[in-house]
């Protein structure tokens, strides 16, 4: 639900403010609206899909990655399905990575230093070696 209402506010505000600009309504009042119904909408798309999210590990065994759920009770071995690991973006204390599995489907984490202080140089070093 979150990645679709994500799409719905950005259409609806890249219309707003296409018609602004093209029939010249971008000044004033308006503008100020409009800039606040876009920061409005922006932080409630965030909003949403940052509840819709589930908490996991991630777990390497030295050759493969696999998204690994906080709750014991849910786990079942059969369903985790073998992944690599991409770095998009490395901010040294905070890296946002994406799990992608052999079918085709990819699943972006945000990893920040503070969720792990003690392990992050260990997750660094296994997010950029190379499996066998």
């Amino acid at each position: 639900m979150g990645v679709y209402m994500v799409m719905a506010f950005s259409v609806v505000t890249a219309c707003a403010f296409a018609y602004s600009f093209l029939f010249g309504d971008f000044q004033g009042w308006r503008a100020n609206l409009l800039l606040l119904v876009w920061v409005f909408a922006s932080g409630l798309s965030m909003w949403a899909v940052r509840q819709g999210q589930s908490r996991c590990w991630l777990s390497w065994n030295g050759n493969v990655w696999h998204e690994l759920p906080i709750n014991a009770s849910s786990f079942s071995p059969e369903n985790v399905l073998d992944c690599g690991v991409t770095v998009h973006l490395d901010m040294q204390r905070h890296m946002l990575v994406s799990l992608y599995n052999t079918n085709g489907f990819r699943k972006w984490f945000w990893v920040s230093r503070k969720s792990f202080p003690e392990r992050w140089h260990g997750f660094r070093c296994a997010v950029y070696s190379r499996s066998e």
